[in-house]
C-alpha cells in the first residue's frame, strides 16, 4: 500500500508541476512568478525576484540588498546577489560587442605592422661562415657554436 500511495504521489506531483521555459537559457531566472510548493508549508511564498535587479542604495545591508528582518525567499541561494549573474542583454549584443573588440585590436596591430620604421643600423655579420671555426665548431655536434653566418659570402 505504501508503494502505491507513493508512486502515486510522484507521478501526480510530476503531472501537476508547471514547466516553466524561458525565451532564452539563463543561469539564474529573475521572472516574479509565484510557484505554488507545497512542502515550505507556513513559510510566506515569495516571487521569484533576483536581488541583483535592486538598486543599490538605500538597504540596511548594501552588500546583500536586503533590509533588517526581510524575509529570505526560500531559493535565495539562486536569487541572491552571489547568485550567477543576470544577463539582460541579448546574445547578438555580445557578439556585436565581442566583433567590435576584435575588429578595433585588428585594426591597431594593422597600424602599427604599416607603420613600424626600418632598423635604423645594419645587421651585423660575421666572416668564415659566422666564425664557427673559430669559436670550436665541429661536424656532428648536437648545439653547433657559432655566430649568424655571413650571407654576403
Amino acid at each position: 500500500m505504501l508503494r502505491t500511495s507513493t508512486s502515486r504521489l510522484l507521478s501526480t506531483r510530476l503531472i501537476q508541476r508547471p514547466v516553466v521555459m524561458s525565451a532564452r537559457a539563463q543561469s539564474t531566472l529573475d521572472t516574479g512568478e509565484v510557484i505554488q510548493d507545497p512542502q515550505i508549508g507556513d513559510y510566506p511564498n515569495l516571487p521569484r525576484n533576483s536581488t541583483q535587479a535592486r538598486g543599490p542604495f538605500g538597504w540596511w545591508d548594501p552588500q546583500d540588498k536586503r533590509n533588517f528582518g526581510e524575509t529570505l525567499h526560500e531559493e535565495d541561494e539562486l536569487l541572491g546577489v552571489w547568485a550567477p549573474d543576470l544577463h539582460t542583454y541579448s546574445p547578438y549584443k555580445a557578439l556585436a560587442q565581442l566583433a567590435l573588440a576584435t575588429g578595433v585590436l585588428t585594426a591597431f596591430a594593422g597600424l602599427v605592422y604599416s607603420t613600424y620604421p626600418e632598423r635604423p643600423a645594419v645587421q651585423r655579420t660575421y666572416p668564415n661562415d659566422g666564425l664557427k671555426k673559430d669559436l670550436g665548431f665541429r661536424e656532428g655536434d648536437a648545439r653547433p657554436r657559432g655566430a649568424r653566418p655571413d650571407d654576403s659570402e
